[in-house]
């Protein structure tokens, strides 16, 4: 019954890792380069290779691998992303892709 138990926290762990790490990947690569060099990180291109990597990793160990070196290193990849990247690139300036809408006509 531990068994059984352990193996559906470990798969459980492994799930939540691959979709953080999707998500990490798709959330990299929403901000342009000059977000980046903003705030002080690395390159889009580094982040976005190193979460994809991780997603990869993550993908193929949802058996329950969490626990492997490549799995712990997805999750520090992923973790990195979360705490250290993404608010620095939200404080530098976020997301600016496209100029700001002008409100045309009026009163």
């Amino acid at each position: 019954m531990l068994d059984n138990l352990q193996y559906l926290i470990l798969v459980t762990l492994s799930f939540l890792l691959f979709v953080a790490a999707v998500w990490g990947l798709v959330d990299a690569l929403r901000y342009p380069d000059d977000s980046y060099r903003a705030a002080g990180k690395q390159s889009r291109m580094l982040w976005a290779a190193l979460l994809g990597a991780a997603t990869l990793v993550s993908f193929l160990l949802l058996g329950g691998g969490i626990m492997s070196l490549f799995g712990i290193a997805s999750v520090v990849v992923v973790l990195l992303y979360f705490v250290d990247v993404k608010p620095k690139l939200e404080q530098s300036g976020g997301r600016r892709r496209r100029a700001p809408r002008q409100q045309s006509g009026g009163w």
